[in-house]
């Protein structure tokens, strides 16, 4: 089934509740993504869902603003 942007939305907001992940934060790196990298929003909400569910996000919120594991 593929998704709209709003039920990517919804999805990742959701996703970040349940993970005490700041959605503002996934904002900026979703914007990040489209003008940086010219993906579309689709295509960068897929990305930023990806993140969650390969792990990267929960390996990232180990890491402190000095670099070294919390």
């Amino acid at each position: 089934m593929v998704k709209t942007i709003e039920e990517l939305r919804t999805e990742l907001k959701e996703t970040c509740e349940k993970t005490n992940t700041r959605y503002s934060g996934m904002e900026y790196l979703i914007k990040y993504y489209m003008d940086s990298l010219h993906w579309t929003e689709k295509e960068s909400i897929e990305y930023a869902l990806k993140l969650f569910h390969d792990g990267t996000i929960e390996q990232i919120r180990f890491i402190g603003k000095d670099g070294k594991e919390l």
